[in-house]
């Protein structure tokens, strides 16, 4: 992208000099958000677009939530870590103290779905305390709507969906959570009427709390869904028996067949994409801040999807914590041009000191640490292979390490190699790997089609690797002696 992030995959953590700044662009109002009253300065609003983000935010602060005997290290990192979703409200930066938590959020300009339903009961009201006599017949059988029927069957679909991905997310490392405060106030709508569900911190953890506590706390989630259910669609003229059918229904996945196929009797897509109008500028549909990578759009969706979603770089950054799922095709995610199905095999060279032996082993850890595995960067978590001097011979390591990434889920391959080369080998001990070797064990992983290769080492060949794409990182030219130095 041509211009600096504003979201990375996870929440940013703001130092107090930034988020005072930030705070003086926002003032306490009745915000539209969410149940907040005039005045209370647990939310404020900036008042126009903040820079660097070019939307408006939102700042919600709330008792610390944390507890018991957690490190600095775990909090941020739960802090960090937050769940992101198109129908999730995405927390896109945090400041905290020994108090409290202050979230950064985009400013939804819909107002919360309990706002706009309150509107319709305050409609009905005024008819139904009208004298009778001053209606005309046909006037007293209407109901005020303020959302058309399709428009409440999709915003409730985008917030079924959403509580799915917190009871069920798809194959990642984040475990499934629940809610714990699903209602009206916290569904928020943006100006295309799509909805999202505020979300800050989990009621339960599936293996934080016992198996039955957890079921429990995500069925109360399912019984408060259905309560907003019956409060959005009971007053609509064309409720056919929907409504019956949800109140019947055991799990949020019933719920979501339920409303799907309520929407296709309907015709109705299941997501509005706000348009770039030349002032209104096209948004992440994930996190709503940065602007959207259009070559994503090609990244593999259901053949049938009509409309991709935005995505930004960054949201595809965390994709092991938050796999990201199409608003229209549903697939189970949208796989990541980086990391994903990606493999390392990370490789040591030795020494006959084992000083230098050690430095090389540092190399490979550092790079593996700061580039290879960061959720940022490369992202490869569950399939990297070190191989280094121990009591198993670098023959058999190097065996096992292509063993296991020689499967059909592993289509691309990071290969380092720090240490000593000439002659065409690679010094392993007393195990002299030839270059022809390497080559021919990297061309035999009949599933890759991508390589790139990182040699930190004298005389480095290029890689004859037949038709598998190549990128190779030389520490010198092929015909230069690389020097081995103090770290």
């Amino acid at each position: 992208m041509d211009e600096r992030l504003a979201f990375n995959g996870k929440a940013g953590k703001l130092d107090g000099r930034v988020f005072s700044k930030l705070k003086l662009l926002c003032r306490p109002v009745k915000a539209r958000q969410d149940n907040a009253q005039q005045g209370n300065e647990t939310t404020l609003v900036s008042q126009d677009d903040v820079p660097f983000y070019n939307t408006r935010l939102v700042l919600r602060t709330v008792e610390k939530l944390w507890t018991g005997d957690l490190s600095e290290e775990e909090i941020e990192k739960n802090l960090e870590e937050i769940i992101l979703h198109y129908a999730i409200v995405p927390q896109v930066a945090y400041y905290r103290n020994k108090q409290t938590v202050s979230f950064v959020a985009p400013y939804f300009g819909g107002g919360t779905l309990d706002e706009v339903i309150q509107k319709e009961r305050d409609k009905t009201t005024e008819i139904e305390t009208e004298i009778p006599s001053d209606r005309k017949p046909e006037i007293a059988l209407e109901r005020p709507q303020t959302l058309e029927w399709k428009d409440k069957l999709r915003i409730l679909y985008q917030i079924c969906r959403a509580i799915e991905y917190l009871h069920q997310p798809p194959k990642c490392e984040r475990k499934p959570v629940s809610h714990g405060n699903i209602c009206m106030q916290n569904v928020l709508l943006d100006k295309q009427k799509n909805a999202r569900l505020l979300f800050l911190t989990p009621k339960s953890v599936e293996g934080g709390v016992g198996e039955e506590q957890f079921q429990e706390d995500k069925n109360k989630d399912v019984h408060a869904f259905k309560e907003i259910t019956h409060d959005v669609l009971k007053q609509s003229r064309k409720k056919t028996d929907v409504l019956a059918r949800i109140q019947r229904a055991v799990t949020m996945t019933d719920i979501k067949k339920e409303l799907k196929s309520g929407l296709r009797v309907e015709g109705t897509n299941w997501w509005t994409p706000s348009q770039d109008d030349g002032k209104q500028k096209s948004k992440c549909e994930i996190c709503c801040v940065n602007k959207p990578e259009k070559t994503f759009k090609k990244l593999t969706h259901d053949r049938l999807c009509g409309s991709k979603i935005q995505m930004c770089v960054g949201c595809l950054w965390n994709w092991q914590y938050n796999p990201v799922k199409c608003h229209t095709c549903d697939q189970d995610k949208i796989r990541s041009p980086v990391g994903d199905c990606w493999g390392a095999i990370i490789i040591a060279g030795t020494d006959e000191k084992q000083e230098i032996t050690k430095r090389f082993e540092d190399d490979i850890e550092k790079l593996k640490d700061r580039v290879i595995t960061k959720a940022t960067l490369m992202g490869v978590r569950n399939n990297v292979v070190t191989v280094k001097k121990s009591n198993t011979t670098y023959g058999e390591q190097l065996e096992k390490a292509f063993n296991n990434v020689d499967t059909p889920e592993i289509t691309t391959i990071v290969l380092v190699y720090s240490g000593h080369h000439g002659d065409g080998k690679f010094q392993l001990d007393t195990y002299p790997l030839k270059d022809s070797e390497l080559e021919m064990k990297i061309n035999g992983l009949k599933h890759v089609t991508k390589v790139i290769v990182f040699l930190d080492c004298c005389y480095p060949k290029k890689f004859n690797l037949g038709d598998k794409a190549v990128l190779q990182i030389n520490a010198v030219t092929s015909q230069q002696k690389a020097i081995c130095g103090q770290a």
